[in-house]
C-alpha cells in the first residue's frame, strides 16, 4: 500500500494523427495498455488548414519510453512525438472482493490521507455476471452495492 503522499512520475507522449484508418485506434490503444502504459486515449482535434485530426496521448513510466515510441512509430502514420514528464498523487489502494452468489467481483477502494474517498466495482465482472444471468448490469451492480453494506 502507498503512503497518502505518494508521488509517482511518469511521462505523457503524445502525436498528432491525421492521415490514419480510424478503425485501427481500438487496437491500438489496447497495444499500449497490454505494454505496460498506464492509460492511453485520443482526442480529436483540428489541425493547421482546418483537418479533423486525432492527438494520441500515453501515460507510461519513464523506463517505457522506448517501447511506446516503438509501437507508435510502427503502429500509426505519425512521423514525430513529443514528451513531457509529469509527477501525481496517488491515494492508497485496497482490492477485496465480493462473492454474488458463485460469481466474484473484484472491489478497489481509494484511501486519501486515511479516509475513504471512492470505491469502485470491476466494469468487466458486473458484465460477465448480466451476460451470464441475461440481465442489466445496472441490476448486477445494485445486488452487489447493497452486498457491500456502505
Amino acid at each position: 500500500m502507498m503512503s497518502d503522499t505518494s508521488k509517482d512520475a511518469l511521462i505523457k507522449m503524445e502525436a498528432n494523427i491525421d492521415n490514419m484508418n480510424p478503425e485501427q485506434y481500438g487496437g491500438l490503444l489496447d497495444r499500449y495498455l497490454q505494454a505496460g502504459a498506464n492509460d492511453a486515449w485520443m482526442t480529436p482535434i483540428i489541425m493547421k488548414k482546418g483537418r479533423p485530426a486525432i492527438m494520441l496521448s500515453i501515460l507510461c513510466r519513464k523506463e517505457l519510453l522506448d517501447t511506446m515510441r516503438d509501437i507508435t512509430f510502427r503502429h500509426t502514420t505519425t512521423i514525430g512525438m513529443r514528451y513531457t514528464p509529469y509527477e501525481r498523487f496517488v491515494c492508497e489502494r485496497e482490492f477485496r472482493t465480493v462473492t454474488l452468489g458463485h460469481d466474484v467481483v473484484h472491489v478497489k477502494e481509494a484511501f486519501w490521507q486515511g479516509k475513504r474517498v471512492n470505491i469502485s466495482l470491476e466494469y468487466e465482472d458486473l458484465a460477465a455476471i448480466a451476460e451470464k444471468e441475461d440481465k442489466p448490469i445496472k441490476e448486477i451492480e445494485k445486488k452487489v452495492w447493497r452486498l457491500l453494506s456502505l
